[in-house]
């Protein structure tokens, strides 16, 4: 069933958004989903905007009329909780368009959550996933400064609200020019449902801090110069940084491991000593 206006709230645990386009209706439970609540592939979702077939939520998927549980007959869709949109294009640019319905992105509010990169990635990744009850997938990225023994590290989007990209430089020029040095690293935290395991992917990639340059990117890609470039990842074509940042890295880590698992379709990555899955 299917309507272009309601007044229920989506069934979706954790979704706190108001409808404004078509609902998709359980026809056992006659909750209401939005089309990306659904966790039906756009393809799938415009079918049965198509057909009469009877849809049933996840809920009502895991158990037949008689109460035993089946098995789902739906798609595998991983939610990408973010509230950077720039960051799933970035990712799909990177993973290539065999991912592009694979992913959906879900912005949940996540707790600020203190300790390394690895420890908030986990921590992060559970909540998301006690909250959407199913395949999730959480970044964490941190950028280090050699003269402060690698902080702020994951705690550099306060650093950047407060300074800004220019202010970076200007912190760290005080050490001296030759101590502008820094990391860049970007953890991806995967967890396949409630109560699941938690694996990592990380990608690390080496830079200097310059005065801001470039206007494409976001966050602090005008003031991070990557190790034997010229250019800034502001200054970069979304091609070329896409093949060295410390994203691209990570998500090497994590296109092997979505390739080694059957649910699943990809093509293996290249090697690179700058990727690495830490569980």
């Amino acid at each position: 069933m299917r309507s272009r206006e309601t007044s229920t709230p989506c069934a979706r645990k954790g979704c706190k958004y108001p409808f404004t386009e078509e609902a998709i209706f359980c026809s056992a439970c006659k909750g209401s989903y939005h089309p990306t609540c659904s966790d039906l592939t756009p393809e799938a979702f415009k079918l049965s905007l198509q057909t009469a077939h009877a849809w049933k939520c996840e809920n009502c998927l895991k158990f037949d009329a008689t109460g035993d549980p089946v098995q789902p007959n739906k798609s595998y869709i991983i939610t990408y909780v973010t509230s950077n949109p720039n960051k799933l294009r970035e990712t799909l640019e990177i993973l290539g368009e065999q991912y592009s319905t694979l992913f959906k992105s879900l912005d949940i509010d996540l707790p600020e959550y203190q300790g390394t990169a690895e420890e908030i990635a986990i921590l992060k990744c559970r909540f998301a996933a006690e909250q959407i009850d199913g395949p999730v997938l959480v970044e964490d990225t941190g950028l280090g400064f050699d003269a402060l023994k690698g902080l702020p590290g994951p705690y550099i989007k306060w650093f950047l609200k407060a300074v800004g990209a220019e202010g970076f430089h200007k912190m760290l020029v005080g050490f001296g020019a030759e101590n502008t040095m820094a990391a860049a690293t970007c953890t991806f935290a995967f967890c396949a449902g409630r109560g699941q395991p938690v694996s990592l992917f990380q990608g690390v990639t080496r830079g200097r801090i310059v005065e801001p340059r470039g206007s494409s990117g976001f966050g602090w890609d005008p003031c991070f110069l990557p190790e034997g470039y010229q250019s800034t990842y502001a200054e970069m074509d979304n091609a070329t940084k896409n093949a060295i940042s410390h994203r691209f890295k990570a998500l090497q880590a994590l296109r092997q491991f979505l390739v080694e698992s059957p649910q699943f379709p990809s093509q293996p990555p290249p090697p690179s000593s700058d990727s690495r899955r830490l569980s």
